[in-house]
């Protein structure tokens, strides 16, 4: 295989920035950083670019104009994830919001049969249906529910499918990930029992507080459970409380979990962003919350439970105005976070990637620019714009 070489350009490890020095790309993984390129090297310039890791995105509900949910197909999920991926976004879990058993069940089976087309589906996100109906924000209160033993049996991420991996290549370097992948779930506590928590996390789930009016103690015990992050931070949770009343005191007071947070500037306003950043240092990571607007030179009008929903200054509403998800990609939160927001860039290049690698258990392949980890790679100008993924010019190299 030829070893490509991307230089003249920063190049963000997931640890540093780095000077002078070339990456280095076999196999389509990472085969080192140096500062001098091999003779037999295919040498690409990025001459004044930065290059980081690829963009991960753990909640996915569209893009290009296509919604999982009104489309649960392995047709839609691919198409989801070409969308963002010409964004920067290297990896999404599609997420597929509350609906009918039926819906969810079909969702569950398009990703398992795209995982087997592309490898940056990494998993699927239920977020739904078994949230609070105090705060379901835009899901549909009918099919909001318990949940149940059913819904305990088709959580199984490594049911059905032999394992695939998300190296490139077809040694035993890889990280296995069988069936439906990563599969992350957010739920309400007060909608399910700390001990179905305990079998979720028995199963291989990993389990996201979300959309949820729950007490100080019924969050910690969803914790103690196993739960082991919150979705979309200060969105459908309400907001801090001087008297503790609500799960978003408890998020930025716990040191373990990690906290998704929407960095469109309409979802979360600057102050709580950062406020967020300092309080949990290495525990905050961006999600996109993308409806079928985002990642698309022509976004249009879209259904949602049967309801006409517009993007609208650069967000989704429906009719009374009310927020309906997000016109984002991971790339554009990225430019905002630097340039509008004030958050070090080092910070939030590890906020798009390394963290979400981690909180997802993906962390030994996927989120930094050393060697033997996945060579997918964000290009981004100096004003932190994000211009294209590597893979998708070297492909003819690496693959």
């Amino acid at each position: 295989m030829t070893v490509s070489a991307l230089t003249d350009a920063t190049i963000f490890t997931g640890e540093a920035f780095v000077e002078g020095h070339a990456l280095l790309v076999k196999d389509g993984k990472v085969a080192d950083i140096v500062r001098k390129i091999p003779g037999d090297a295919k040498v690409v310039s990025h001459a004044g670019k930065i290059l980081a890791p690829g963009f991960i995105d753990a909640q996915v509900n569209g893009g290009g104009n296509v919604f999982l949910n009104n489309t649960p197909t392995a047709e839609a999920c691919l198409a989801i994830a070409a969308a963002h991926r010409a964004y920067g976004t290297s990896h999404i879990l599609p997420t597929v919001i509350t609906d009918t058993p039926e819906v969810t069940a079909k969702a569950v089976a398009a990703v398992r049969e795209a995982r087997r087309k592309d490898k940056s589906i990494l998993g699927i996100h239920i977020e739904g249906p078994h949230l609070s109906e105090a705060r379901r924000g835009v899901h549909k209160a009918e099919y909001l529910r318990k949940l149940s033993d059913e819904d305990l049996k088709l959580y199984r991420p490594e049911a059905g499918d032999p394992p695939t991996r998300i190296s490139s290549n077809d040694d035993s370097s890889g990280e296995e990930l069988r069936g439906t992948g990563v599969m992350l779930v957010t739920l309400a506590p007060e909608c399910a029992s700390p001990e179905q928590i305990k079998q979720l996390r028995a199963q291989g789930v990993i389990v996201s507080i979300g959309h949820t009016q729950a007490t100080p103690e019924q969050t910690r015990a969803a914790l103690a459970a196993g739960a082991t992050g919150f979705t979309h931070l200060f969105n459908g949770m309400g907001g801090l409380s001087a008297r503790g009343n609500g799960p978003a005191d408890v998020a930025l007071d716990d040191r373990n979990s990690w906290c998704g947070i929407i960095a469109d500037g309409h979802h979360v306003i600057a102050e709580m962003i950062r406020l967020a950043v300092r309080v949990k240092p290495e525990k905050i990571f961006l999600v996109s919350d993308a409806m079928p607007p985002s990642a698309s030179h022509d976004p249009k009008p879209f259904q949602l439970y049967g309801e006409t929903i517009r993007a609208e200054g650069g967000r989704c509403v429906n009719g009374e105005g009310k927020l309906a998800g997000a016109v984002l990609t991971i790339g554009e939160a990225v430019h905002n976070c630097v340039k509008k927001f004030g958050i070090e860039p080092d910070d939030v290049l590890r906020m798009a990637s390394t963290y979400p690698a981690a909180f997802l258990g993906l962390d030994k392949s996927l989120g930094k620019l050393v060697p033997g980890y996945e060579a997918s790679v964000a290009v981004l100008t100096t004003e932190f714009k994000f211009l294209h993924v590597v893979p998708e010019n070297l492909r003819k190299d690496i693959t």
